[in-house]
């Protein structure tokens, strides 16, 4: 019998994304609870996902192989991941070393992320409204012509 995940990080749904904010202290056994709601994260409809980590105090290195993971599921799937650093946070230093903040957005504060998220949902709503179609790739929208 499987037991069931413990919930550990907090998520805030903001326009058409998420925000992760997660614990202050991630242990050895934190970090299979928060690849497995990462990963049920994913598989809702949203299009981009900010982890926050400004409240995390200490950082285990296994915390690289979950954001690994969720970084290939996020590009399989088409959503934007980024993170939230404070710089010289012990999770910035594990990430960096893994080589992970060269490969992923890094914000500086929560602030930031949140009115980006908000942002971003405006515009697709106008794409929307204004009956225009994204591009294929991401690049704007296209006229819709019949």
């Amino acid at each position: 019998m499987k037991q069931p995940t413990q919930i550990v990080a907090k998520i805030d749904y903001i326009g058409g994304g998420a925000v992760v904010t997660v614990p202050q202290s991630i242990e050895p056994w934190h970090t299979r609870c928060l690849r497995e709601q990462m990963l049920w994260l994913l598989n809702e409809r949203i299009s981009e996902v900010v982890i926050d980590f400004t409240s995390t105090v200490s950082c285990t290195d296994d915390m690289c192989e979950v954001l690994e993971r969720i970084y290939t599921r996020t590009r399989a799937r088409g959503i934007k991941l980024s993170l939230v650093l404070e710089h010289d946070s012990p999770a910035a230093r594990a990430l960096h070393a893994s080589g992970l903040t060269r490969l992923l957005h890094t914000h500086t504060d929560r602030a930031e992320a949140e009115r980006g998220l908000l942002e971003r949902s405006a515009e697709r709503r106008r794409w929307r409204a204004s009956g225009a179609v994204p591009s294929q790739r991401g690049r704007g929208p296209i006229a819709h012509t019949l």
